[in-house]
């Protein structure tokens, strides 16, 4: 019996010991944050990206206005010819991280035929895809497959382009 309770006593001293010996370290931040760096970095660049893009569609706005006259803004006329006064339908362009790309339309935009909103909606594809091309490369299929796309008309959601095929849209009016 007495060996038992010295064995006991000697197996509570010694944990008692360890212990004791044992410091107890708090958790430390051990990671570098390299993540978060390159992550900030990255979006800092596609918000220089949006901007730019932006900047050129304003400044073909301006001139696509200079050409029109200004004092006779007509739907029908800018319907006519596409080619060049497509950028007034459009009031900006937000490229995102996952290769998608928010058009913001103006209401001029909403009445316009569906055919005639394809067209400018893939030129907006094509003008982000060339901006593209300098900020990260793109290859010659990504150019005829277009970018998916999600269309605003005063913050609500006017349409998108179809789930496997970017050059085919959704309406939702």
């Amino acid at each position: 019996m007495k060996k038992r309770l010295s064995l006991i006593l000697i197996v509570i001293s010694i944990s008692m010991f360890t212990n004791i010996v044992t410091p107890v370290t708090a958790a430390t931040d051990t990671t570098d944050h390299y993540d978060e760096f390159r992550a900030q970095r990255f979006f800092n660049k596609i918000k220089k990206f949006n901007k730019k893009l932006n900047k050129h569609l304003n400044s073909k706005t301006e001139l696509a206005l200079h050409r029109l006259k200004v004092d006779s803004k007509s739907t029908t006329r800018k319907s006519e010819n596409l080619k060049i006064y497509w950028t007034t339908f459009i009031k900006r362009i937000n490229y995102l991280k996952n290769d998608q790309i928010e058009v913001y339309v103006t209401e001029e935009f909403k009445i316009l035929p569906h055919k005639k909103r394809v067209q400018i909606i893939e030129s907006v594809q094509q003008l982000v895809l060339t901006y593209l091309d300098n900020f990260k490369a793109v290859t010659p299929s990504r150019y005829s497959e277009g970018l998916a796309t999600t269309i605003f008309c005063d913050e609500n959601h006017l349409g998108r382009s179809l789930f496997l095929d970017n050059k085919n849209f959704k309406w939702n009016d």
